[in-house]
């Protein structure tokens, strides 16, 4: 039995897939890479679970799945990466309370 947030999750990423296909694995993926709270649990099953169904069952399909989702996941980890470098250490002390980091803990994190 699926509700609440479960649905919310598979209407969203139903809805991508439907719009744009294959890049919005790579979307899907690189907002979950980018320390976005997205299971990436729900991301590559119903991958390839709709989008195998439409355009072929294949091995290719197969391929094609685990390289949109490595491509995303790799973007993701660049963004997160990018940002970090960038704000270092002030963008936390301004927003590190918003995605719960104090600066005990990232004082912690460096020891």
């Amino acid at each position: 039995m699926i509700s609440g947030i479960e649905t919310w999750f598979l209407d969203i990423i139903t809805n991508v897939y439907d719009a744009i296909g294959w890049p919005g694995v790579v979307f899907l993926m690189g907002i979950e890479s980018a320390a976005i709270p997205f299971p990436s649990e729900l991301i590559m099953p119903l991958a390839g679970w709709l989008l195998i169904e439409e355009k072929g069952d294949s091995a290719w399909m197969l391929w094609m799945a685990a390289f949109y989702g490595a491509l995303g996941n790799l973007l993701g980890s660049w963004v997160a990466y990018w940002i970090s470098y960038k704000g270092g250490r002030p963008l936390l002390r301004k927003y590190g309370k918003y995605v719960l980091v104090t600066q005990h803990e990232v004082e912690q994190a460096e020891d």
